[in-house]
């Protein structure tokens, strides 16, 4: 079960929250120049709405390191929420993974935290492209559409190599980053409240790390809150997992 505390000294259940995301304006990471650069060339030659660039180490563990806008931003933590989409089984998969109408029972079936969600969003096709660096992938370039639409052979090879020339550019920038500043790269969207958030959940339910980072998906997947707002009341005391009843401090 899990309990919110609402400040005043008393309890109250969990409830779905307003999700408003979409209330801040378009987004930039300055510290990445050249990618922000080639996403937005990548978009134009793409006929694509928006795009967001993410790293992972495994289909657990992202970082989101640029996204064009807030929907594209939406779109990444609603993959890192659910723990499936296009991202994850590119990442996976090392092949790109093309998503030409999210309302198609298929990827329903195939995505069933994610397809739904991405509809309810506005969003009719999303297109994950893996990025490598030799023979290793380590991230994910996502495009997004507002209407459904499969991209012509054009606008898939100019994704290819927009993905390749990313790769390439975002190893180098994270290189000169990490190297300027003495607490690693400074990063917009970093969320450390996520890593933190799951630790707690596994003492407060002394559950394995992955079954926490479940629980926290699950809770902000059941609120439409995105992960990061749950982490934070989390690590801020204001929510509590706990079995066989709640408990708040």
């Amino acid at each position: 079960m899990v309990t919110r505390s609402r400040g005043d000294g008393q309890d109250s259940p969990e409830s779905a929250g307003d999700n408003s995301v979409f209330a801040q304006g378009a987004l930039a990471a300055v510290e990445l120049p050249v990618t922000a650069d080639l996403c937005a060339k990548c978009v134009s030659l793409t006929g694509v709405d928006g795009a967001a660039v993410t790293v992972l180490s495994s289909s657990s563990a992202r970082e989101l390191m640029y996204a064009t806008d807030a929907l594209a931003q939406h779109l990444d933590e609603l993959q890192f929420t659910s723990g499936d989409g296009p991202c994850v089984d590119a990442f996976l998969s090392g092949s790109p993974v093309l998503c030409n109408n999210t309302a198609d029972p298929e990827h329903a079936d195939s995505w069933p935290g994610f397809s739904s969600d991405a509809e309810r969003s506005g969003v009719g096709g999303v297109y994950a492209f893996p990025l490598r660096g030799g023979r290793r992938v380590f991230g994910v370039l996502e495009l997004y559409r507002r209407a459904p639409s499969s991209l012509t052979q054009f606008q898939l090879d100019a994704a290819v190599a927009s993905s390749d020339a990313i790769a390439l550019s975002l190893l180098d920038e994270l290189s000169l980053e990490e190297n300027s500043h003495t607490g690693g790269m400074v990063n917009a969207f970093h969320r450390p409240e996520v890593n933190q958030a799951v630790g707690m959940i596994a003492v407060q339910l002394n559950v394995s790390v992955a079954d926490a980072l479940s629980r926290l998906r699950a809770t902000a997947y059941s609120s439409g809150k995105p992960i990061w707002d749950v982490a934070d009341d989390v690590v801020h005391r204001r929510l509590r997992f706990s079995d066989g009843g709640g408990e708040s401090e």
